[in-house]
Formats: structure tokens, sequence, C-alpha cells
């Protein structure tokens, strides 16, 4: 998630603090599907509360990417991280 727009750093307790947080716990393997649910959620939320006011249909809406990342979370929580996981690369 990186720094918010203007560079500075995010508040404590902030949705994009919140982002940040979640998506340091997806690097740990022990809870890599569960974080992967969670950020698909997130993803969701940040498309119906930023995106989808602005149109139905993400193209029309600039939604596209969060539309995309959610399903490719959710995918990523249901399938697991497989040859592309530490474990996996570890094992090697």
């Amino acid at each position: 998630m990186g720094m918010p727009p203007n560079g500075s750093t995010a508040e404590f307790g902030t949705q994009i603090w919140i982002g940040g947080v979640l998506e340091g716990f997806r690097r740990i393997d022990a809870v890599d599907r569960v974080a992967a649910f969670i950020l698909a959620g997130e993803m969701a939320v940040a498309y119906f509360q930023f995106h989808q006011p602005k149109g139905f249909w993400p193209v029309e809406n600039g939604g596209v990417s969060a539309v995309v990342y959610c399903f490719l979370w959710l995918y990523y929580s249901a399938a697991g991280a497989g040859p592309w996981s530490v474990d996996a690369w570890k094992s090697k």
C-alpha cells in the first residue's frame, strides 16, 4: 500500500494505516490465506466506498484495479500460494 499520496505517514487507526498493517501480515505464511481473504474484503470496501458512487461499471468509475485485486485475493485465499509461497521457496 505504501505511503499516502501526499508523502506523509499514515496516522494510527486510519483506513490507510489498517490497509498497510493487513498487507504487512499478508507476508507471513502462517496467516497467508486468512490475510488474503481480509485483503479481498478490503478491496471490496475500497471499491464500494470510493469507486461505485461514481458509476455502476468499474470501467466507467475507475475501479477496475480494486475489482481485479479483490478477486485475485479471493482466489489466493481459496487456492493458497502454492509454488509462489515462501515455504515452497525455502523447501527448494
